[in-house]
């Protein structure tokens, strides 16, 4: 069988070849077969691997990385059918932290456990669990229905649109990604101290904790507030959203009322336990204790933000940025969740990764997308020698795109399919294409 991508990385190489490959690409020399199976099998030749450390303590567990490895693949293909494949690679742990780790427990029950935190998976088995060689078994269903079971999700064919040519009724796909809010879209964060008694080194914290999250943005704002007094409130019904077991702490509710009507602001509230009476101790949301003597807690408020909610008598009114790293962590989430980032129960740096590889294959299909209109334009007109450089240096970015992939590069990944979709846009902008319609 002819492989077109072959030809088109060999044209790359020898300057000979490449006349022939314009040549080839003509549709009055060759059918247009070659140019249309990637515009109907946009991601076939696509291989996404995602590297997994492995620790096991307790016990050697010989081979279980490849065991997983095999069991996986086959879930992936034969049942989710993803659409590119996606392969799980396992690696001996020796304190990287590049990945997620999974931990291997003996116990008197077989169990699971994620720590969002921590970025690590955690998997208890019993002595008979390796009798019965059941371990790979519960290290598949852990890594697929906990860990990643969100960004598989966007890899199967539902999660794709199907387009289709108004004239020459002939397809081609978009991911449905590609509507959802994106990362260009302005954001504005907002950092409040809700204690009138209380400084935080905040500016300082986000520098040092916040900045992989946002360095993946590209338009968003910093802004930091302080509250002058402390406000006492009636309980009260808020809305759906705000929970009412906490309307008649100090400032909170009152705060949310006044900064409540952009959808493009996400807010992060430091809210010390001292600033509430004793009551605050027995206040619970969704069966979740809001107080804890020994630990600092935060509550999501859906399309809002966060509020952190932390012992501060022992930093005497000032809080280091240093002691901020888990605050700036729960904020992390929220601004992930803004932007639809996969697999909440997930470490931020693993679902940035989720994120990326998804983007990636986002991409790719929409350059098969662009390229399904080349085709349709092609079929009426002649290939002339700049869209055929065009088409090979497009080719030539997508092998790259590609190997990226397969080498746990999702950072490079991510950008060289921006800027082959970016690239290919202005190439093909005069060309003149017909209507399309979505049919699902």
């Amino acid at each position: 069988m002819f492989k077109p991508t072959l030809v088109l990385v060999i044209a790359l190489i020898s300057p000979l070849l490449y006349q022939q490959l314009l040549n080839f690409l003509n549709r009055k020399v060759v059918p247009l077969e070659v140019l249309r199976y990637y515009v109907q099998h946009p991601l076939d030749d696509v291989t996404i691997k995602i590297p997994v450390y492995i620790e096991s303590a307790d016990l050697r567990l010989l081979d279980v990385g490849e065991a997983i490895h095999i069991q996986t693949l086959g879930r992936l293909r034969e049942t989710e059918r993803t659409l590119p494949d996606v392969q799980f690679d396992f690696f001996e742990y020796t304190n990287q932290t590049d990945a997620l780790l999974m931990k291997f427990f003996i116990s008197d029950g077989n169990g699971i456990y994620v720590d969002a935190v921590e970025g690590y998976a955690a998997l208890f088995y019993t002595l008979e669990a390796v009798d019965a060689n059941d371990v790979p078994y519960f290290g598949t269903q852990l890594l697929l229905d906990h860990c990643y079971n969100d960004e598989i999700k966007n890899y199967v064919a539902d999660r794709f649109l199907q387009l289709v040519d108004y004239n020459s009724k002939k397809h081609s796909f978009l991911h449905q990604s590609q509507y959802e809010t994106s990362l260009q879209d302005p954001l504005r964060l907002v950092f409040v101290m809700m204690s009138a008694e209380t400084n935080w080194e905040v500016e300082q914290a986000v520098k040092m904790h916040l900045e992989p999250v946002l360095s993946i943005l590209s338009n968003y704002t910093l802004e930091y507030l302080h509250v002058d007094e402390d406000v006492k409130s009636p309980s009260r019904y808020i809305d759906e959203h705000f929970p009412e077991e906490l309307s008649a702490l100090p400032n909170l509710a009152d705060f949310y009322l006044s900064h409540n009507s952009s959808n493009s602001t996400l807010y992060l509230l430091y809210y010390p336990f001292e600033l509430a009476d004793d009551s605050i101790r027995t206040m619970s949301v969704d069966n979740h204790s809001i107080y804890s003597s020994k630990e600092n807690t935060f509550l999501n408020i859906k399309s809002w933000g966060s509020v952190y909610f932390a012992h501060t008598a022992s930093y005497h009114g000032y809080v280091p940025a240093q002691n901020l790293a888990d605050c700036m962590w729960s904020f992390a989430e929220s601004v992930l969740d803004h932007y639809h980032f996969p697999n909440e129960n997930m470490a931020p740096a693993l679902r940035i990764q989720m994120y990326k590889r998804i983007a990636t294959v986002r991409n790719l299909t929409y350059f098969s997308h662009r390229l399904s209109q080349v085709v349709g334009w092609l079929e009426s007109n002649t290939l002339d020698s700049s869209l055929g450089s065009a088409i090979l240096d497009a080719f030539g970015r997508r092998e790259q795109v590609k190997e990226r992939l397969e080498s746990y590069d999702y950072d490079a990944a991510l950008q060289l399919s921006t800027d082959l979709a970016a690239v290919f846009d202005k190439q093909i902008q005069n060309l003149d294409f017909g209507k399309l319609e979505i049919i699902g």
